[in-house]
């Protein structure tokens, strides 16, 4: 899980808790499903 965090979150990545882990897991699932479903008629 960790180069996978470092990518985008950088050295930073290696302070995060599983709790940080799994809050900002379910914030970008939501950012995700918002924008699997905002409108394509623009």
């Amino acid at each position: 899980m960790q180069p996978t965090l470092e990518a985008p979150l950088g050295k930073q990545a290696k302070k995060l808790s599983a709790n940080n882990v799994s809050r900002l897991k379910q914030q970008w699932e939501a950012e995700c499903n918002q924008w699997r479903q905002r409108a394509l008629s623009k």
